[in-house]
């Protein structure tokens, strides 16, 4: 975050929104401890996890006043506005749940949860004018994804003719003692990426109406996807498709191809490191290359900011059925890959 200037968001009036985490997974520091230093709206507060151990190192660490026992003791604390839950995939529907009947705000990593009956679960905690929930897909809160949708609905090169995503991220260690080497606790590289990927989807071009596909071997650790293709298929024809891996060398990266042009954005994960230059390169057809830059930021600042902003209501919420899409999609893509390696 050593390009910390480029980006200052203004403070509103009053308190800060003060945090408890529940969990201490290794992106806690990347995804809210660091970037709370940059919100002067958000303040990081209290954290349970349930190895005591791992979670005073963390207080000690990054100067969290209380340590609680339990994530339960944490949502009983009065000085917790809201939670950010970095729990394995298979436990986030429960403690989405029990924090909003707690009355606490929720940003939670993605998935917001692993199978389509959770979303019930979810859903019976949401309540008019109660506390909101914020699946963490970072990526999201960056100004590239707007650039894009304005290039395909304005028609700028043409008709979008397809979209090729590369989401490969070697597994450090691979993942061993993490939860993505453990199937039944939603591990896998499609169910930790393929949100990224859905979300892309959805915003340029929605999800409705589209046939998707998903193929995997299923051999990695555990019986995980170590390597997961998947395709959509649009009533107009255009295709969309997508590789994520554990195992391939890293490549994260989005091609549209248009009637016109080709439009790329490589190693489109790097602003989730600091505050990093993204830049769109726009190959024409017998024209001279171009790009679209975008000034350094920081995706889970930009995150962090949105998200306190909702909670003290300056900024409208991203509506659930939103995130309830993906996640339908993401479990019968999951399931249906499943299903045919079976046969």
């Amino acid at each position: 975050m050593n390009a910390a200037a480029a980006f200052a968001p203004p403070s509103p009036v009053g308190k800060p929104v003060r945090f408890g985490v529940i969990g201490c997974s290794s992106i806690v520091p990347r995804a809210l401890l660091e970037p709370a230093r940059y919100v002067e709206h958000s303040a990081v507060v209290a954290v349970a996890n349930r190895t005591a151990a791992k979670a005073e190192l963390m207080a000690e660490q990054y100067g969290i006043g209380t340590v609680h026992r339990t994530p339960a003791e944490l949502l009983n604390d009065s000085e917790v506005d809201a939670v950010y839950i970095a729990l394995s995939n298979d436990l986030h529907a429960e403690w989405i749940a029990r924090a909003m009947k707690a009355g606490k705000h929720v940003l939670v990593e993605k998935p917001l949860c692993l199978h389509t009956e959770e979303l019930d679960l979810i859903e019976s905690a949401l309540q008019e004018d109660g506390p909101s929930l914020l699946e963490g897909v970072m990526v999201r809160h960056h100004p590239w994804q707007d650039k894009l949708r304005t290039m395909i609905t304005d028609h700028s090169f043409g008709r979008l003719r397809s979209v090729e995503t590369s989401l490969c991220i070697p597994a450090k260690n691979g993942h061993k003692d993490n939860y993505r080497s453990r199937p039944e606790q939603g591990g896998g590289c499609f169910r930790d990426l393929g949100v990224y990927w859905l979300q892309f989807l959805q915003t340029l071009l929605g999800l409705e109406g589209a046939d998707f596909q998903g193929q995997s071997s299923f051999d990695g650790p555990g019986g995980c996807d170590w390597t997961f293709q998947a395709q959509a298929k649009y009533p107009d024809g255009l295709r969309a498709a997508v590789l994520c891996s554990f195992e391939r060398p890293y490549r994260c990266s989005h091609t549209l191809t248009f009637d016109d042009a080709v439009v790329s954005l490589n190693d489109c994960f790097r602003s989730n490191l600091g505050f990093y230059k993204m830049t769109l390169r726009i190959r024409r057809s017998g024209g001279l290359p171009a790009k679209a830059e975008f000034r350094p930021m920081n995706y889970y600042v930009n995150q962090l900011d949105y998200f306190c902003r909702i909670v003290r209501g300056m900024a409208v919420p991203v509506p659930f059925r939103e995130s309830a899409e993906r996640i339908r999609l993401l479990d019968s893509i999951y399931q249906s890959a499943r299903q045919s390696r079976v046969k």
